[in-house]
């Protein structure tokens, strides 16, 4: 493919923008960075986006590397391994709330990138959470207008979830234990009826989380499973 041709402008912009976010399918990133070897247009505009992020990067809070990560480092680099403290509850974790911060403003980006397809639109005056997995990939998009009670939450890059298991979503409240949404319906799109309105509703919730757990959720009130998706709440207004 050219997409160097004067009638590709957009398509070669949205995919240098995924490039320099990480957000392009592995395959798709080894052809665009091919191309860019003897493309000077495409080249052009990998730079230009990877330099538009840059400052963003830049100024973006430190990340702590979780214990698993350290011992990964340490043997790779032949160096002893690195002993983990006692395990803390993952929401009260420093290096999670820094992590994401961190991907909040890629979330952002991301969120831009995926509304350029023809996806059902944004409500105005919405709250928003691009939800992302360890990968900083977008996953998951909840979403609800301002002065509405349902939250629709629509996949993107989720991964398949086994007929035994079940996505369950949880606020994150400041300083207190997750607090259960439900479980997230089978499809592509799914809505969940909020107690209240969202400024009510989402007070003192900065963030969402979905965890993997059995089939009907948690039955003890908090995350069970896997942590697999987190995001920050975004107000629209």
């Amino acid at each position: 493919m050219n997409l160097s041709r004067p009638d590709r402008p957009q398509r070669l912009d949205l995919l240098a923008a995924q490039y320099a976010l990480g957000t392009l399918p592995a395959r798709a990133r080894m052809r665009l960075a091919r191309m860019a070897q003897t493309d000077t247009v495409v080249a052009g505009a990998l730079r230009s986006w990877e330099q538009r992020l840059s400052p963003l990067a830049e100024g973006g809070p430190p990340i702590t590397p979780s214990p698993r990560l350290w011992k990964v480092i340490a043997l790779r680099l032949g160096l002893e391994p690195v002993r983990a403290a006692a395990p803390a509850l993952w929401w009260n974790r420093v290096a999670f709330w820094r992590g994401l911060a961190l991907a909040g403003f890629v979330a952002a980006f991301a969120l831009g990138i995926t509304l350029l397809a023809p996806t059902p639109q944004v409500p105005e005056q919405a709250i928003v959470a691009v939800l992302v997995g360890q990968d900083a990939k977008p996953a998951l998009i909840a979403s609800i207008g301002r002065a509405d009670r349902i939250l629709t939450v629509k996949a993107v890059d989720a991964a398949v979830v086994p007929p035994d298991k079940a996505l369950q979503l949880w606020m994150l409240p400041n300083g207190q234990p997750p607090r259960s949404l439900g479980v997230l319906p089978r499809g592509a799109v799914a809505r969940i009826t909020l107690p209240n309105v969202p400024e009510i509703a989402f007070a003192n919730v900065p963030a969402l989380a979905v965890s993997l757990e059995a089939a009907g959720g948690s039955t003890t009130g908090a995350p069970q499973g896997p942590v697999l998706y987190s995001g920050k709440l975004e107000r629209m207004y």
